[in-house]
């Protein structure tokens, strides 16, 4: 197996810092381009989390070299390796700002169009792995149809602008699939003071302390639902559009768990959501996705498979796992070795299609 890294040139002349990873044959059959989620990533994207150091994308090339294909990604701009943990990067401030919708979609391209110029990769296949953010970019470069690719193979899409999602995650809904995962044990969609105080697997200790059932149910019907976590979010959400309709970046960047910058949002607010591009496509589109995922609701994915099936779309396949997370239970790999049924569902799709 060999590394390569490559600074390969971008529409503006920005130099991205890739990484591709492939045995050492002459020609290639399948050669997935990696697209990264939101915020500052890397190549490696090495993490730490408690004792445990990690690089993410080891499992992605080992069992993708297994296979004789070949892995590429690329730093997200204004995004250096460090040795600094967890999380391992160092941003340049004023490139990050540069890191945009429209940018990224123009540096997969130009990705691209380098990759296929290295005779290794004159006749293989283009699959773009896209996760979370990146499986929005992704399906946008194949409908723009700039260059070629033969596959989509998406991790954590959304189904709506980026706009709708934000404000599904910060009106309850990521706060309800959280909080049933451990307490509705009815799946109701709902959570009852008994079930709260049964606690059936003793997470309260660990993540609410003594805090009490009367505590969340702020509007005091007696259960716990989405409108009781809208409430205790409604000035955090106001406060977060606020900054980004006042480009109040420095506010955002103290703020806000993920590092985006309220141009970013701008240009993903801008966008058509999903539901209304993927149609369009007619390569094979492959959707994996967690029921638990509190990113996005699982209900995206099952909204785009009725539509495809609506207009008599044969070309998207659906992958929908009980008990998976929005990164499909990755941290399994690196803290016991295992590789969870979503991702391994990726590599027994990519290795058929």
């Amino acid at each position: 197996m060999k590394e390569l890294l490559l600074d390969i040139p971008s529409f503006d002349g920005y130099k991205l810092k890739a990484k591709l990873d492939m045995n050492d044959i002459e020609a290639c059959e399948k050669l997935i381009v990696f697209i990264h989620g939101t915020g500052p990533n890397t190549y490696d994207n090495r993490r730490k989390i408690g004792e445990v150091d990690f690089n993410y994308f080891d499992l992605f090339v080992n069992e993708f070299c297994k296979m004789d294909y070949a892995f590429c990604r690329w730093n997200t701009r204004g995004c250096f390796n460090s040795e600094k943990p967890p999380m391992y990067v160092d941003i340049n401030e004023e490139e990050y700002k540069t890191y945009l919708p429209s940018s990224s979609i123009k540096d997969i391209e130009h990705v691209i169009r380098f990759l296929k110029n290295m005779d290794c990769f004159k006749n293989s296949k283009i699959y773009l792995f896209g996760a979370s953010e990146g499986a929005t970019l992704a399906p946008l470069v194949a409908f723009n149809k700039n260059v070629h690719i033969d596959g989509l193979i998406l991790m954590g899409y959304s189904n709506e602008n980026m706009k709708t999602t934000l404000e599904w995650q910060m009106t309850g809904g990521s706060s309800m699939v959280n909080m049933c995962k451990m307490f509705d044990y009815e799946h109701k969609g709902f959570i009852t003071k008994e079930n709260f105080e049964e606690d059936r697997h003793n997470l309260r200790p660990k993540y609410f302390k003594k805090i009490k059932f009367k505590k969340f149910d702020k509007n005091r019907d007696g259960i716990l639902t989405k409108e009781d976590f809208e409430i205790m979010l409604r000035k955090e959400k106001e406060a977060l559009f606020h900054a980004i309709t006042t480009d109040n970046d420095k506010w955002i960047k103290k703020n806000y768990s993920v590092r985006i910058t309220s141009k970013w949002c701008k240009e993903h607010f801008m966008l058509p959501p999903m539901k209304e591009v993927l149609p369009s496509i007619d390569v094979p589109i492959h959707i994996f996705h967690g029921r638990d995922d509190a990113n996005i609701p699982v209900e995206d994915i099952f909204n785009i498979d009725r539509k495809f099936k609506m207009l008599g779309k044969e070309n998207l396949t659906i992958h929908v796992f009980d008990g998976h997370d929005h990164d499909l239970n990755y941290m399994l790999y690196p803290f016991r070795g295992v590789i969870s049924e979503g991702i391994q569902s990726i590599f027994d799709t990519i290795k058929i299609i």
